[in-house]
């Protein structure tokens, strides 16, 4: 009978480990930046559905994102919570004028526009939640402009990268 329990729990140990390694899977996340037709809803809507999750713990797995655009005609820039609600770009924390895959050192929400004039008034802006694992996501904003993704005139791919 202790064998039998000493099994059990290896098993259930192994089971774990197993279940664990496929939540630490990283997801690359590519956008095609570009000013969404129908507003920033359209971001707004796709960031709400597709949760960003660190987990450092778990051998360095995180979720990242691609900014693919053609250099010359957009960028990405990070900015605070208060630019992004203004569309305020004179002062961004950072800038790339390349594409650039994104993955931050620390949960919390992480805000992105574009610079060139008009631009972020017309949409082209998103705010990205990361979460820790082990917390829950946060909860979808609701976005009455929302519309769903298969509608979506942008092109967002996701893939699942094994560690």
């Amino acid at each position: 009978m202790g064998k039998a329990v000493n099994v059990l729990v290896a098993v259930i140990g192994l089971a774990a480990i197993f279940l664990h390694r496929t939540e630490a899977d990283e997801i690359e996340h590519n956008l095609v930046w570009t000013i969404p037709s129908g507003g920033a809803g359209e971001y707004a809507a796709w960031a709400a559905a597709h949760p960003f999750q660190l987990n450092y713990a778990a051998g360095g797995a995180y979720d990242s994102i691609t900014f693919d655009f053609k250099t010359g005609e957009q960028d990405i820039a990070a900015v605070t919570k208060e630019d992004f609600d203004s569309c305020t770009t004179t002062d961004p924390i950072w800038i790339f004028s390349e594409a650039i895959n994104y993955a931050p050192g620390y949960a919390g929400t992480y805000y992105f526009t574009c610079t060139f004039a008009g631009h972020c008034t017309k949409g082209q802006k998103i705010a990205i939640t990361w979460a820790n694992s082990t917390a829950p996501a946060p909860a979808p904003c609701p976005s009455s402009t929302a519309t769903t993704s298969s509608a979506l005139p942008l092109k967002f791919r996701s893939k699942r990268v094994k560690n």
